[in-house]
């Protein structure tokens, strides 16, 4: 890791990451493996929140936040400049603004997504609902996605001179990410093994974004690297592993190769796992 970042919280937040990422490749490449422990990470993020329960030991926190916390650290200790204004864009009708322009962030630059959204009314012809944003994230519904209706429709913005009738938005992205971070929303804490199972099987290893995206080139394919999975208040993490093509179960402790993509559902299905945390590599 290079050493010119500027440190956040304390412990750096930043190095404790560093130091965990390390141990757990050193431990790969050991004969005998060790547990690696995140403590020191745990630490330093929750001195981020002192008069908070944030990352407190035994408290169980939503995937998604802990990764969005981390992702602001990274911004923070390594992007110092000023983030891309709306002056700087050729878009000037839009409203919103893009988070960061620094190349040096890895956060933004391996997972970041500038986005700009617009609708075009199919009746009247009107264009409006003009937004620019940054965001690490994909939200998907889990019914939605079971139902295989993934689009939400707004009216046409009658403050702007539109018709009131309900339209898609249409989803722009300027470059795509390194990592695709998709978030699973889920109506219960503890689903059913049917909506569970119907979930896990409409979740594909490989997408194309640039179905739900725009303005990227055709068949911008990724492929599932890891998922994070929760049962009550306890969370379990899926890693597909390149060098032994198989997928490993990270449980606290306990480090276990599972095998298969149709092993890792079994799993899933048999434990009562709700998939929350998905993230895709982009292939080369």
């Amino acid at each position: 890791m290079s050493t010119d970042h500027h440190h956040v919280g304390d412990p750096c937040v930043v190095y404790s990451l560093y130091e965990v990422l390390t141990a757990l490749r050193a431990a790969s490449r050991e004969i005998r493996k060790e547990p690696v422990t995140p403590s020191t990470l745990r630490i330093a993020l929750s001195n981020l929140y002192p008069d908070s329960s944030f990352f407190q030991e035994a408290q169980m926190n939503d995937a998604s936040e802990v990764l969005a916390v981390i992702f602001d650290c990274l911004h923070r200790s390594f992007a110092q400049s000023p983030s891309l204004s709306d002056t700087d864009s050729s878009e000037s009708n839009y409203t919103g603004s893009w988070d960061c322009a620094n190349r040096t962030c890895s956060a933004h630059s391996l997972f970041g997504m500038n986005i700009f959204d617009q609708m075009n009314c199919y009746s009247c012809g009107l264009e409006s609902r003009h937004m620019k944003y940054t965001s690490f994230f994909h939200n998907i519904n889990a019914s939605a996605l079971r139902n295989m209706k993934m689009n939400h429709q707004l009216a046409c913005d009658p403050e702007t001179g539109g018709c009131g009738k309900p339209n898609h938005i249409r989803h722009f992205l300027t470059t795509p990410p390194h990592v695709f971070t998709a978030v699973l929303g889920w109506q219960n804490t503890c689903e059913s093994v049917e909506d569970i199972a119907a979930t896990l099987a409409a979740l594909n290893t490989e997408i194309d974004i640039s179905i739900m995206y725009r303005g990227l080139d055709p068949k911008s394919i990724y492929s599932l690297a890891s998922v994070v999975c929760y049962y009550g208040q306890h969370y379990h993490c899926f890693a597909y592993s390149h060098e032994h093509d198989r997928w490993i179960m990270y449980d606290d402790k306990t480090v276990k190769v599972i095998g298969s993509r149709s092993d890792v559902l079994s799993m899933c299905k048999k434990g009562h796992l709700q998939p929350q945390l998905l993230l895709y590599e982009k292939q080369r």
